[in-house]
């Protein structure tokens, strides 16, 4: 079975027939965590209660393959003749999708059945000319140019939502870092930036898109990131559209299909972070691409030689606040109250963030450090 898990960043609108999997995955998870009424979950999946209990039930047994519908019907099966119609009709109009060859026909099946005997007859990957020729790049050697982006958050049911973000290599394919987070906050796209830097060294280019994390929304200024690149000497490029980004979003889908169904079931973020750590080592030395010739990623790339100290990138990648502390000798940073040693009740003081570090600073000395944390 093919797992399908609810994405709302990407924009997923559910309207097919028969609440799919990843419909019943969102309300149920959703009434799990008392966000909703079971009146309301009935409501959206267009249920009983009886038959929403069976869900719950399944699903706390077999996980999302309990919410699989296994009913079968004739009205949704194809004859040996409807597939021969489909893929004749693909091969004379290469244009046609799934769901337009569907339409066409008057099939009462899914698109996606569709697709499938479309894909098995070998015809998956033609498509009509382009209007408008569609122009692939690729890096010519390593640390070229790294893509960095932020998937659309994921639903685990015992956690809630976590985005990931990472970045990668356009001529490898190597992931230097990811994480999984809570937010898409701008620290979060430091830190991974600060350990990929650690770890790869320093690329020549960074392609992302337009997003507030990254760009600055004003026509005057720029954000934290884009400073920061600029004194790092990387050459930011700006995606007008996903596909611009077509290597880490195709990443996202393998994460999607590989990686996240083994934690569903995970009972807290730093569990899904520790076994990704062990996953995306896998990725990168271990499995072997067919893009590459059956050659791991790693096999393909090396270290940037621009490859600066820790002590010199924590002095080039440093992000400062400046903080007043209270009464109470606390501060806050990003919605979260820290506390502060006695002797700085009302003083302002900086915050120096060095990657996922926080440091205390007061005439130019540091008087205490915790780790960064969000809400």
């Amino acid at each position: 079975m093919k797992i399908l898990l609810y994405n709302h960043l990407q924009g997923l609108e559910v309207k097919e027939l028969n609440n799919p999997v990843e419909r019943k995955l969102e309300i149920v998870t959703k009434y799990l965590r008392h966000e909703i009424t079971i009146q309301k979950a009935c409501k959206k999946l267009g249920c009983t209660a009886k038959t929403f209990y069976t869900y719950r039930q399944r699903f706390l047994k077999d996980g999302i393959e309990g919410l699989e519908d296994r009913r079968g019907g004739n009205n949704r099966k194809l004859t040996k003749e409807d597939i021969r119609t489909i893929v004749d009709l693909k091969k004379t109009d290469v244009w046609r999708s799934g769901r337009n060859i569907r339409d066409h026909l008057k099939f009462s099946v899914h698109p996606i059945t569709v697709r499938r005997h479309v894909n098995a007859a070998g015809l998956g990957k033609i498509n009509k000319e382009h209007l408008k020729p569609i122009q692939t790049f690729e890096a010519e050697y390593p640390n070229e140019m790294w893509q960095t982006d932020i998937m659309g958050k994921m639903v685990f049911p015992r956690i809630g939502e976590l985005y990931l973000i990472a970045t990668l290599d356009d001529k490898s394919r190597v992931v230097p870092y990811g994480e999984w987070f809570g937010s898409q906050h701008k620290a979060h796209v430091f830190i991974v930036w600060y350990f990929s830097l650690l770890y790869a060294g320093l690329p020549d280019k960074m392609l992302q898109d337009k997003g507030s994390q990254y760009k600055a929304n004003q026509k005057v200024g720029q954000a934290d990131y884009q400073y920061y690149a600029g004194r790092l000497g990387i050459t930011l490029i700006w995606a007008k559209r996903a596909q611009t980004k077509g290597k880490i979003e195709r990443f996202w889908r393998f994460v999607q299909s590989d990686f996240v169904p083994s934690v569903l079931n995970a009972e807290s973020k730093v569990e899904v972070n520790e076994k990704f750590k062990i996953w995306l080592r896998w990725y990168n030395f271990e499995f072997k691409s067919e893009y590459f010739g059956g050659k791991t990623h790693g096999e393909n790339w090396y270290p940037s030689k621009r490859k600066p100290s820790k002590e010199e990138l924590n002095d080039m990648l440093t992000v400062w606040e400046r903080r007043r502390v209270t009464v109470f000798n606390t501060i806050s940073l990003y919605g979260v109250w820290y506390r502060v040693p006695p002797g700085y009740m009302k003083c302002r003081i900086w915050i120096k963030v060095v990657g996922n570090v926080l440091y205390f600073q007061s005439m130019d000395k540091i008087f205490h450090s915790c780790k960064l944390r969000f809400k």
